[in-house]
C-alpha cells in the first residue's frame, strides 16, 4: 500500500510540474484594455474644441499604471506611441493650458529609451516651439529625458546644460544629467567635465560686474538659478557634498585622473 501511495504522489507531482512548465511556455496575452484606452486617449488628442484634455489626462494615468504593473513588450509599445501621440498630433493646444502635454511629459519618464527618443524628438521639433511661453513644458521634456536614463541621451542634455539662452533650460538639463549617479565613470566624468567648463566661464564673467561688461549681471542670474541643481548633480555623480565652484573644481582636477567610487 506504501508503495501505491509513494507512487501516486510521483505521478501526482510529475502532473503538477508538467502543468507549471505549460504555463511557463505559455505566450504572454496582450491586455485588451491597453489597446482600448490607446484609441481612446488619441481621439481626446484629436478633439479640436480641447473639451476632452481632463478625460485624456485620466486616461494617461491609467495606462501609466498599465506600464508600471508589469505591461508585455507590445503592450509598452502601444503606450509608448499613445503618450507620444500627445505631443505630435492633433491641434497645438495653447501653453496657458498645457495640462495634457504635461501628463505625457512626465509618463514618458517611466518609458524607458523608447520614451527618451519620442521626448527628444518632441523637444527638436516645431509643435513646441523654443519660446518663452514654453519654457516650463521644454524644462519638464528635460528632466523627463534624465528619468529615463537612457546614457545616449546625455549629449542633448550637456548641450541645453552649456548652452541654452533660457535659465531654467540649462538649470533643468543639469538637474537632469544628475540621473546617470550608476554609469560608468566616462559618462559621469564627461558630465562634470563639461559643466565645470561652463560654471568656471560663467563665473569668470559674473566677477566683473562692476566693470562696464554687458554680460556679468546676465551670467550672476544664470549662475543664480543654476547653481542649487548643478550643486546637487555633481553631488550624485561624485559623491561628494561641496557647494562652490572653486571648490568642485579644485576636486575634479585633483581626481579626474582617479576611479570615481
Amino acid at each position: 500500500m506504501m508503495r501505491n501511495l509513494n507512487c501516486s504522489l510521483a505521478i501526482l507531482f510529475a502532473l503538477g510540474a508538467c502543468g507549471q512548465a505549460a504555463a511557463q511556455g505559455k505566450k504572454p496575452v496582450q491586455d485588451p484594455e491597453v489597446a482600448a484606452k490607446a484609441g481612446e486617449l488619441k481621439k481626446c488628442v484629436l478633439d479640436r474644441k480641447f473639451s476632452r484634455d481632463a478625460e485624456g489626462v485620466t486616461l494617461i494615468d491609467a495606462l501609466l499604471v498599465k506600464l508600471q504593473n508589469g505591461a508585455i513588450d507590445k503592450d509598452k509599445a502601444i503606450i509608448t506611441k499613445a503618450f507620444g501621440t500627445v505631443l505630435t498630433k492633433g491641434k497645438v493646444r495653447s501653453p496657458k493650458q498645457p495640462g495634457l502635454y504635461v501628463a505625457a511629459v512626465e509618463a514618458l519618464a517611466y518609458c524607458e529609451s523608447d520614451g527618451a527618443k519620442v521626448l527628444k524628438k518632441a523637444f527638436e521639433g516645431k509643435r513646441i516651439p523654443d519660446k518663452a511661453e514654453w519654457v516650463d513644458l521644454r524644462a519638464r521634456m528635460l528632466r523627463s529625458i534624465g528619468k529615463t536614463k537612457d546614457e545616449g541621451m546625455v549629449k542633448l542634455l550637456i548641450d541645453e546644460a552649456r548652452r541654452s539662452p533660457e535659465n531654467a533650460l540649462m538649470a533643468a538639463a543639469g538637474e537632469a544629467l544628475g540621473n546617470y549617479e550608476s554609469s560608468k565613470d566616462k559618462i559621469r566624468k564627461e558630465i562634470v567635465s563639461d559643466l565645470i567648463k561652463r560654471w568656471g566661464e560663467l563665473e569668470e564673467l559674473a566677477s566683473q560686474l562692476g566693470t562696464g561688461h554687458i554680460q556679468a549681471q546676465n551670467a550672476k542670474n544664470t549662475l543664480s538659478s543654476i547653481g542649487g541643481k548643478w550643486n546637487e548633480t555633481f553631488a550624485k555623480l561624485t559623491r561628494q557634498n561641496h557647494t562652490r565652484f572653486l571648490d568642485w573644481q579644485k576636486w575634479y582636477n585633483k581626481n579626474k585622473g582617479k576611479k570615481w567610487k
